[in-house]
């Protein structure tokens, strides 16, 4: 009898992390040999309201937290964690209850994780059957901050769209005759907005656009009062959307394990400028499907909230494959590239081309689905 999936997964905000679980959950639901069911601390939030015949919330239920440990404990079930690594109360539950058919895949949190959580790493590792990694990046953070095993760790790259079929949205209204460069995802400290607002104020003959909410969204307000050509509007409904009424995406992070956004731009055929740094090089390479920026400045952000995502105490070079103190772009750097696109349609269009390939092939929904099935099956 194939085993059954219970993914371990928070749907009570949204994320790369979770827009991309959500694609590729329902896409399982049709081709998947196993039943899946997903386990949460928390209600889905009405975005993935689809998958509430699905979804079980362990708070509201002392019987469901008694299944969850009978799902652990029993040799059936395959418990998929996301992002849970470093989790002590995961630690503390394998601790308690011998489990072992245990996945944990490391999405992006190993970043913000202290060095006293190093030994929680380490130990849940030791209980996993295998770690996920959604980059090489993500994989050379494991092994050289938390000393794990590599052999232990296999790399899947995150499946958005399909590479057959075709999801976008149609008939699309710009929001501006100028040229647009746009941002989509969370405003907090490693996404390094401020450095984008900061070229927005030299270049007025452009307009920027600013989707997403987060801990540092007043701060950034106030750094571009009074430009009149940056505009917040707050989380958009589809993002794909917004990426498709802009003419350039920027993703100016001061770390980031991958860049969902890229490959969300790269679907919808848009030429990225981004950072240089962890994973997204293994998504762009510069000249042929986006611009890279190399990091070589101090951090600016000086107001940092307490709700608010701290600095990592290192990211990965992407060269070197090694820890290095995390920095962002320069402004004028950022600008001259944004002018230099701006400037040459034919670029534009070309690097998004590429883009476009380079994501169909690394980044869909079919290999992603099938490489997790495969390691389902090892089990």
């Amino acid at each position: 009898m194939p085993k059954k999936i219970i993914h371990q997964i928070s749907l009570s905000d949204i994320g790369g992390v979770q827009r991309s679980f959500a694609l590729y959950f329902s896409y399982s639901l049709e081709k998947s040999d196993f039943h899946h069911q997903i386990y949460s601390m928390h209600d889905l939030i009405d975005i993935f309201i689809n998958l509430k015949d699905h979804h079980v919330n362990l708070n509201k239920s002392i019987i469901q937290k008694i299944k969850f440990l009978y799902l652990l404990f029993s040799k059936n079930y395959i418990i998929h964690f996301y992002n849970n690594l470093g989790s002590n109360s995961v630690n503390k539950l394998l601790n308690i209850i011998p489990s072992s058919n245990i996945i944990f895949h490391e999405r992006g949190s190993a970043w913000n994780a202290k060095d006293s959580n190093i030994k929680t790493y380490k130990d849940n590792s030791l209980k996993a059957n295998i770690i996920l990694a959604n980059s090489n990046a993500s994989k050379v953070m494991l092994i050289k901050k938390f000393g794990i095993d590599e052999n232990k760790i296999k790399v899947i790259y995150n499946g958005f769209l399909s590479k057959t079929r075709n999801f976008l949205p149609k008939n699309i209204n710009r929001y501006s005759e100028k040229i647009c460069i746009g941002y989509v995802g969370r405003l907090d400290t490693p996404k390094g907005v401020h450095v984008l607002i900061n070229s927005a104020k030299h270049l007025l003959k452009y307009d920027f656009f600013i989707a997403g909410k987060g801990a540092l969204e007043n701060e950034l307000k106030k750094l571009a009062k009074s430009c009149k050509n940056i505009h917040f509007l707050g989380s958009v409904k589809d993002p794909l959307e917004f990426i498709l009424k802009m003419d350039i995406i920027v993703v100016p992070s001061i770390r980031e394990p991958l860049g969902n956004a890229i490959i969300e731009a790269g679907y919808c055929k848009k030429p990225v400028i981004a950072s240089n740094i962890d994973g997204i090089p293994e998504i762009i390479t510069n000249g042929f499907n986006g611009i890279l920026i190399d990091p070589d400045r101090e951090i600016s952000i000086n107001k940092v909230p307490n709700e608010a995502v701290t600095i990592p105490v290192a990211v990965i070079d992407p060269i070197k494959l090694d820890l290095k103190k995390p920095k962002e772009i320069d402004s004028f750097k950022l600008s001259d590239s944004i002018i230099f696109l701006a400037s040459n349609p034919n670029t534009r269009e070309l690097y998004g081309k590429n883009l476009y390939k380079t994501v169909k092939e690394k980044f869909n929904i079919e290999d992603y689905y099938e490489n997790l099935e495969k390691v389902y099956k090892e089990f």
